[in-house]
């Protein structure tokens, strides 16, 4: 995402970004188009230091970029303040760019940042999908081997890598099930990735509905499209050890609880 440019200069750049960016995504075999959807947080990145993805090009940094722009412990006020301003500028622009529509954002990070998102944005709608937590570590080890050879300057070792993972989750849902009841009422989905993905259009219409968003039966249509374009799209198959799920529960017991999966 370009967030200084893409106002004025949307068409140069996109063409320069359209023709290096590959095929697929490496994490996951989607396609990779640069009129695709991206998580903001890749443009708050660009726009400023406060961003945990800069952790990417500095790995053995990962946990400093955490604690500080996704929990924001230790950090001044002055700098709160400076990401909040960096955030609403981005959205600004946005809402500019697409006629006031309602802005929809998708960035994991988020999850923990629910109270500060609130004192940013306090009418914010939030739909939280939650999945089965044996594959989502399986998932962020796939993502993070597919990231950090392509953009990082520093070798980290295995067993960090593994040890973030696992705090990451941990350190993110607790503060997501503590900070979620600040929400006001109505203003929450949470849905189950499992079921997402066997009915798409239909959990699709329940978010609409529960959050008295309009517009669904205008927007179905596309959504019908999509997913008739990615019916043959097969996941990866995961395979996972007895002792990892061990140590994966140990860590992540209170999650599985919460959510209702289990052991």
């Amino acid at each position: 995402m370009g967030p200084w440019v893409f106002l004025g200069s949307e068409k140069i750049f996109k063409e320069v970004v359209r023709n290096h960016l590959p095929e697929k995504r490496p994490m996951d075999d989607l396609e990779m188009e640069a009129d695709l959807p991206y998580e903001e947080e890749y443009a708050i990145g660009n726009l400023s230091p406060y961003s945990f993805y800069h952790g990417w090009y500095f790995p053995k940094k990962l946990d400093y970029y955490f604690r500080r722009y996704v929990l924001f412990e230790g950090v001044s006020d002055e700098i709160i303040e400076k990401w909040k301003q960096v955030y609403i500028y981005l959205l600004k622009k946005m809402t500019y760019r697409y006629n006031g529509k309602m802005v929809l954002l998708k960035s994991p990070v988020n999850t923990g940042r629910i109270k500060l998102l609130l004192e940013t944005f306090p009418d914010s709608k939030f739909i939280h999908i939650c999945r089965d937590p044996y594959k989502v570590y399986l998932s962020t080890w796939r993502l993070y081997k597919a990231i950090l050879p392509a953009f990082s300057f520093q070798h980290v070792e295995y067993e960090d890598v593994d040890r973030l993972i696992l705090e990451f989750y941990k350190n993110i849902y607790k503060r997501y099930f503590k900070e979620k009841r600040l929400i006001p009422k109505g203003n929450l989905i949470e849905i189950r990735y499992e079921e997402f993905v066997k009915k798409p259009v239909e959990t699709l219409e329940t978010v609409y509905t529960k959050l008295g968003i309009k517009g669904f039966e205008q927007a179905k249509p596309a959504f019908k499209r999509y997913v008739k374009a990615h019916e043959n799209y097969k996941p990866y198959t995961y395979k996972i050890d007895e002792d990892v799920k061990k140590k994966i529960y140990s860590e992540w017991g209170f999650a599985f609880k919460e959510f209702g999966y289990t052991k």
